[in-house]
């Protein structure tokens, strides 16, 4: 007779497959313009002069990653992509936006209303750009030639009002009458180039620029791809940026589709550089056949099950891109049980299970359990009847 000892353990069942970590959803910084700070919006070559980050990093708000032409491309929390320039006057949920962040960094808006880029953004804009040590980018000489155009008409009907006798006394003449409608035409005309001189003022000034400017929902966000270097001409992404987290994906095996739940215990180990952590199944994915010819880098050759693990805290930057091992909990029992080999369970034609205990002189008790959890080809066992302890045989062959 072959037989095996009772052992007394924890028994976890467990399933083991592969992972590939991937980056999610991205977003990338492609200047196409370079700001003049004078507003003269000069032709320029876009050059990349110079780089601050690299891939794996964490960058915060604010904070230079890439410089082209000498001008900073930058990020801001917000969910809302850049699609203009923010410039002062303009109104809108990117605006708005783009208050809030400013506001995050703790350069308030003053009065402005919130949506609108008026005053109070200008000087947060102006102090954003100064912690980050480059010029403020102005708007348009377009709109500085605005201001310009207003302010000289300003001062000269203001000039001309200063010129313009008041006359009026009781014994009036045709002449004093003419004068006064002269008078008060010109009021007219200074209070109406005063309205235009206040818009040209909101219009112009302090503004970002959607060159430089990048929204990411969440920041500090993770580097991706730097695919520059100082001397290249831009010619697409200078930066790209992880939109959330790093995302881990198994593929399980179909065979093993019954023993897996969402929720149960995962444990990540990467081989290579030994980083292990702990994660639960998030979502279980339906199979998955990579179609013939085609290569598909998240399949393990044959059809797999797509398992969603989430990390019991973030993800560490040094499993970027790494193929990991997953080991997933299925079963446990809750402290140490006592087991036996799958083989040394029988069952009768009443569908009792039961074991066979080896006596003194070679003799046999056989012994009704209950079984339990099964782990590694051992099954947890519970006499119904007698008793049963460690290190008792069991058969489990001739």
């Amino acid at each position: 007779m072959i037989t095996a000892p009772v052992v007394q353990e924890v028994l976890r069942s467990t399933v083991v497959l592969r992972g590939t970590f991937s980056d999610g959803q991205t977003i990338s910084a492609t200047p196409t313009s370079v700001a003049d700070p004078s507003g003269a919006n000069a032709a320029e070559s876009l050059v990349v002069t110079g780089v601050f980050v690299h891939a794996g990093q964490q960058v915060r708000a604010g904070q230079p990653m890439v410089e082209y032409s000498g001008r900073p491309v930058f990020a801001l929390p917000g969910s809302i992509p850049v699609y203009r320039d923010l410039v002062p006057g303009e109104s809108g949920k990117d605006v708005a936006q783009l208050q809030q962040a400013l506001q995050s960094l703790g350069y308030g808006v003053g009065a402005d209303a919130s949506g609108t880029f008026g005053d109070g953004t200008k000087a947060a804009v102006t102090r954003l750009y100064t912690a980050m040590g480059y010029a403020v980018p102005q708007t348009s000489q377009a709109t500085q030639s605005a201001v310009q155009a207003a302010q000289q008409q300003v001062d000269s009907l203001t000039a001309q009002l200063s010129a313009t006798p008041t006359g009026a006394g009781t014994g009036r003449t045709q002449s004093d009458a003419s004068a006064s409608g002269s008078l008060a035409s010109l009021h007219t005309q200074l209070a109406q180039a005063e309205q235009s001189l206040s818009k040209a003022q909101a219009q112009a000034g302090p503004m970002i620029p959607a060159s430089e400017l990048v929204f990411v929902p969440v920041l500090p966000a993770r580097v991706v791809a730097v695919p520059v270097s100082v001397g290249d001409p831009v010619k697409g992404p200078v930066v790209t940026l992880a939109r959330g987290n790093m995302e881990l994906t198994g593929q399980m095996d179909p065979a093993d589709q019954g023993l897996v739940k969402a929720g149960m215990v995962a444990t990540v180990l990467s081989e290579t550089t030994g980083d292990q952590a702990t994660a639960t199944v998030a979502a279980i994915g339906a199979l998955t056949t990579p179609a013939q010819g085609t290569s598909d880098p998240d399949s393990t050759g044959g059809a797999y099950i797509p398992l969603q693990i989430r990390p019991d805290s973030p993800w560490a930057a040094a499993f970027d891109g790494q193929d990991v091992r997953i080991t997933i909990t299925a079963a446990a029992t809750a402290g140490p049980v006592l087991a036996v080999p799958e083989a040394a369970i029988s069952s009768g034609a009443d569908a009792q299970a039961t074991i066979s205990v080896l006596g003194p002189g070679g003799s046999q008790r056989v012994v009704p359990v209950t079984t339990g959890v099964s782990a590694n080809g051992m099954v947890q066992v519970a006499p119904l009847n007698g008793s049963l302890a460690a290190g008792a045989r069991v058969v489990v062959g001739q």
